[in-house]
């Protein structure tokens, strides 16, 4: 075996035994004495601090404040009391860094003792060895996954930010599209409300319409019936119209025969008319001058004899 080996071999037996038997840090304070088992170990290592006092009038630290790097681990903590009588304390170390980093770390506790007083102790625990607690595995597995997703995300982010030029023009001209459409829709929603004005007038106008119009069917419906009836009138008097119209005119053949006739008899009848208003007049005026004549011979006749 090599000398590099042995070197190795006698560290591994070292930290063997190291972790396998405690090694145990008095501290005395007055009349407390405190111990801390181990002093070094793991992040997963459990540490024991133990106080007991040595004077029976004095009491023990049966509550505490702990404290890991300054950071509170522990407020007014209660203590386990042993079968010696001494107050036991159980810690584990705090899985967070820098707290659970390799190296030395200061642990203090302070309490109030009975009939002595506030005491503080000091203990330095070294951690020698850093183990991954089960809540760091899943967070390392998961942050890998993340950085993964990260890249991809980058890559996508690049993509995006290239089309972030493009994507903002489009947006300015869209702006630009969108004041002139706004533009537009108040003019739109202006007329509209005038629209709207004016379909309540018509809508009014229609309802007053629509009772009219109902009104009017039914003087439509009576006069439809009333219509029907006299298309039925109508068809019969046409009929009666024809059988007229034909009797019309063949009297009016008569008529114009008769008429003719009545001018031709009309005008004989004058004739006679006149030629016996000549006759009779000539009667009288014959008449006339008979008696006239008659008058005067006898007075030709007196003349005569004288």
């Amino acid at each position: 075996m090599s000398k590099q080996h042995r070197i190795i071999l006698t560290a591994i037996v070292f930290l063997f035994v190291m972790f396998i038997i405690p090694i145990q840090v008095k501290a005395q304070n007055g009349p407390i004495e405190a111990e801390i088992l181990p002093s070094q170990g793991s992040a997963n290592t459990t540490i024991l601090i133990r106080f007991k006092t040595t004077n029976a009038s004095i009491g023990d630290v049966q509550k505490a404040d702990i404290f890991w790097d300054n950071y509170s681990i522990a407020l007014n903590r209660d203590g386990l009391l042993g079968a010696d009588g001494s107050y036991n304390y159980n810690l584990t170390v705090p899985s967070q860094p820098p707290l659970s980093d390799i190296g030395n770390h200061t642990i203090r506790v302070d309490s109030s003792v009975f009939n002595y007083g506030q005491v503080s102790f000091t203990f330095i625990f070294t951690i020698t060895e850093f183990v991954p607690s089960p809540e760091y595995l899943t967070l390392n597995a998961t942050y890998y996954s993340l950085l993964t997703n990260f890249t991809d995300l980058l890559g996508n982010y690049n993509t995006l930010l290239a089309n972030y030029s493009k994507t903002s023009t489009d947006y300015a001209t869209l702006l630009s599209e969108y004041s002139q459409l706004l533009l537009d829709y108040n003019s739109l929603s202006a007329n509209y409300n005038s629209l709207t004005a004016n379909y309540n007038a018509l809508s009014a106008n229609y309802n007053s319409l629509l009772t009219n119009y109902n009104k009017l069917d039914v003087v439509f419906s009576s006069l439809q019936t009333n219509y029907t009836s006299l298309q039925q009138s109508f068809q019969s008097l046409s009929s009666n119209y024809n059988a007229l119209r034909t009797d019309y005119d063949s009297l009016d053949s008569n008529y114009s025969s008769l008429s003719s006739s009545y001018d031709s008899v009309l005008g004989q009848l004058a004739f006679d008319r006149n030629l016996n208003y000549i006759f009779i007049a000539s009667t009288i005026i014959l008449a006339i001058a008979t008696f006239y004549f008659a008058t005067k011979k006898p007075k030709l006749n007196s003349k005569t004899r004288y």
